[in-house]
């Protein structure tokens, strides 16, 4: 059980390098396109996670409905907006991070998840959506 919980923890912060990293470059287009294509897989990620998690919930079917209905069609607007949204594409992006964290903390806060997981993903996903403001920000200033 403690190396589980300190394997997910590790994969968990390890995941922010390759957002980060690119920062440092975004006068680089390959730099932006690295951080926008990692950002929506990870959102796919998260989702998926979320969708598959919504199964083995305990609560109403009409709840778990709710959580795969949000969790896809979170998928399918970040997909569109990185198409079709090239100037707010990072902003579109942060806030499906935070729907996809407050519907997992408000669907699965009470739920027998690993200890720390709920606390962790939280933490993470506030940094990933600092870091899609922060590379917003730097896309208009360079």
């Amino acid at each position: 059980m403690f190396y589980r919980y300190k394997l997910f923890q590790i994969l968990g912060y390890l995941g922010l390098l390759p957002m980060i990293a690119p920062l440092f470059f975004f006068d680089n287009p390959f730099a932006v396109r690295f951080f926008v294509t990692y950002s929506l897989a990870i959102l796919c990620f998260v989702s998926g996670a979320l969708w598959s998690k919504s199964l083995l919930l305990a609560g109403s079917e009409q709840n778990q409905n709710k959580i795969l209905i949000i969790s896809n069609v979170s998928v399918l607007i970040a997909f569109l907006s990185v198409l079709c949204l090239d100037q707010i594409v990072l902003l579109v992006l942060a806030s499906l991070f935070g729907v996809v964290l407050f519907v997992e903390k408000r669907s699965l806060d009470g739920e027998d998840l690993t200890d720390g997981y709920l606390k962790m993903r939280a933490i993470v996903s506030t940094i990933v959506i600092i870091l899609h403001i922060l590379g917003f920000v730097i896309l208009r200033v360079v």
